[in-house]
Formats: structure tokens, C-alpha cells, sequence
């Protein structure tokens, strides 16, 4: 008599959970960030971030528009009906000071560090340090240089470019010509405050708030010194900057 043959297509034991990178990304962060804005430009701005394609922003220090991105795109990477799977994080890597990118030692991922920390602090208040490491260690979040952006056509993310008034024009129209398909880019900075350019008027931050007006998809915000929301003696300082 011809005993059964087992079958190949079941296993005695519990399969193995299979993840897609969306829950991936969901098992990674575990909870949802709260919804907790502290003006209504904020809520309106967060909106803006998550309604179009390309959002360009300048404000002062203090509105929180860089926790805003970097929720937003937290928030858009963790929904399963979105197509978003990666934060990709750029900088133009210009300095306040005398150094230099490229006298900085290690490879280009230790070189952008100083540029990229304001960046990952944020997310460190979001999601925790734990989850910003795994997520960056599982290729979720990628760094970029300004740079070395030429080339690239990036699909299926979210392009978070901040300090933006330190980019030239031609950088600026670089960058924006990058989106490809199921992307968002995030652009924001503050047109007052370049380490870059004397007068803001050359900086691609300000050229790409002038020329890309009325562009379906794509929205322009702007915040201003009332909208400041952290200590309110900044509100004090920029007063004194003004003239």
C-alpha cells in the first residue's frame, strides 16, 4: 500500500510573518505621532504638507516648521494608502562657521552629520531615537547631500530639503526637477536668515517662492514673526533684527 506523501505546500510549524514595507514601517515606529498643533498656521501648514505635491515654506526660527515636516512625513510613511516609503533628508551642506564638508573626517554619511542633527533631533521627539535608527538602519531614511542630488530621480517618497535659503537658483531648480512619481518634496527655510547670500533675493529658496506661483500641486507658505510659538523672547530678538 503507497503511503501518503507529505505535502510540501503546508508546514507543521506557524509560518513565518511576511512584512511589506509599509508594516515594516508601522512595526518599526509602533504608535502614531499626535495631532498637536500649538497655532492655526500650523494646522493650516501641516494640511498644506500633506494636500500637494511640493510645499515651500520660509518663516523665522520658532514656528515650528521643521517639526511640522518632519511629522507630516512620519505621519504620510506610516499610512498604508499612501505610496510613500522613504524619508529621503537633504541639506545644502553650507556652514556658519570656517569648516569645511569636506575637511570633516569619515564617509559621507558621518560628513553630513553636523547638517542633518537639527533633523534627527526632531525625529528623536517624534518617534524616539530607537525607531530613527532602525528606520534609517532598514533604508526607510536616507541622507543626501545637496550635492551629489544630480541624476536622481526619486519616486515613491518624501524629500525633506531644509535651510533651503542656502541653495543657489540653479540648486533649487535641480532639486524640484527631481521628483519623479508617488513623491512629496517638503522645501523650507527662511528667506531672512542665509549663511549664503547678503542679499536673500539670490537665494533659491526666495527665486523658487517667486517663480513657482500659481502652479497646480504645488503650494507656497509663508509664516511670520507672530507666528513664533517657542520662547517668547524670540519674538523679541527678531524685532531687534528687523532694520
Amino acid at each position: 500500500m503507497q503511503k501518503n506523501k507529505p505535502d510540501k505546500t503546508q508546514s507543521p510549524d506557524k509560518p513565518k510573518k511576511i512584512f511589506n514595507r509599509k508594516e515594516f514601517i508601522t512595526e518599526i515606529i509602533k504608535k502614531k505621532s499626535k495631532e498637536k498643533f500649538l497655532s492655526e498656521n500650523q494646522k493650516k501648514y501641516y494640511q498644506i504638507l500633506t494636500n500637494n505635491q511640493i510645499t515651500i515654506c520660509s518663516g523665522p526660527a520658532g514656528v515650528g516648521k521643521s517639526y511640522l515636516v518632519m511629522k507630516a512625513a512620519i505621519d504620510l510613511i506610516m499610512r498604508p494608502e499612501t505610496p510613500y516609503e522613504k524619508i529621503i533628508i537633504v541639506r545644502p551642506a553650507v556652514e556658519s562657521s570656517d569648516s569645511k564638508l569636506g575637511s570633516l573626517p569619515g564617509d559621507l554619511r558621518e560628513k553630513m552629520d553636523p547638517y542633518v542633527y537639527a533633523s534627527f533631533y526632531l525625529l528623536h521627539k517624534i518617534i524616539g531615537k530607537e525607531a530613527t535608527k532602525s528606520l534609517e538602519e532598514n533604508g526607510f531614511i536616507e541622507i543626501m547631500s545637496l550635492s551629489f542630488m544630480r541624476g536622481i530621480n526619486v519616486d515613491n517618497s518624501i524629500l525633506v530639503v531644509e535651510e533651503a535659503q542656502n541653495s543657489t537658483p540653479s540648486e533649487m531648480k535641480m532639486v524640484l526637477t527631481r521628483i519623479g512619481f508617488n513623491s512629496k518634496f517638503f522645501i523650507s527655510g527662511d528667506i531672512e536668515q542665509s549663511d549664503k547670500f547678503k542679499q536673500k533675493e539670490k537665494s533659491g529658496l526666495y527665486d523658487a517662492m517667486y517663480k513657482l506661483k500659481d502652479i497646480n500641486d504645488v503650494e507656497l507658505f509663508q509664516f511670520g514673526n507672530d507666528d513664533v510659538v517657542r520662547n517668547p523672547i524670540i519674538k523679541e530678538i527678531l524685532k531687534r533684527y528687523e532694520d
